[in-house]
């Protein structure tokens, strides 16, 4: 999955990946469902999803909940691509995207519910928040704190969401 960079905010490579970062689960989702995750979808955390902080680990990145402080979004998959060499993997890092940036992610909530009946219709101006799946999307139960709003909706000819991050 990726995140394209429209205008560069901060990247932070300060944060060690957690453990479950490598070993996270795309798919199936447990809240929501995203069309573009498929059982082919690398494991660990993808570029555009929402990176997290959990209280009592300094310095530390998880994948993103409704209940963690975000930190930004991952730029680039943790297992990366099969024909690169695995920078994450070999370092416990990876770049995370914050301080305003603007971005398009291709890695979103599409659906409200698992069973995939309930489409997501988003709206230029919509806040962004992490999802249960530490992806975004707007609708929220729990989470309060705003990731980003919608610049650009997802249309079938460019399937990206645009966002001004706000963290």
């Amino acid at each position: 999955m990726s995140m394209s960079i429209l205008i560069r905010g901060q990247l932070d490579s300060i944060p060690v990946l957690a453990d479950v970062c490598f070993t996270k689960a795309n798919y199936p989702s447990t809240c929501g469902a995203n069309s573009t995750l498929s059982v082919n979808t690398p494991r660990g955390v993808l570029g555009g999803s929402v990176a997290g902080l959990s209280g009592g680990s300094d310095y530390t990145a998880f994948p993103c909940n409704e209940t963690l402080m975000p930190l930004g979004l991952f730029v680039n998959d943790a297992a990366g691509a099969a024909f690169e060499n695995s920078p994450a993997v070999a370092s416990g890092k990876i770049a995370i995207m914050k301080a305003m940036a603007s971005v398009e992610v291709d890695v979103y909530e599409t659906y409200a519910k698992a069973d995939g009946t309930t489409a997501l219709a988003y709206a230029v101006g919509q806040y962004l928040y992490s999802s249960q799946d530490g992806l975004l999307t707007y609708e929220h139960a729990i989470a309060t704190v705003v990731v980003g709003i919608v610049t650009k909706v997802p249309v079938t000819a460019s399937p990206t969401l645009g966002v001004d991050m706000r963290i």
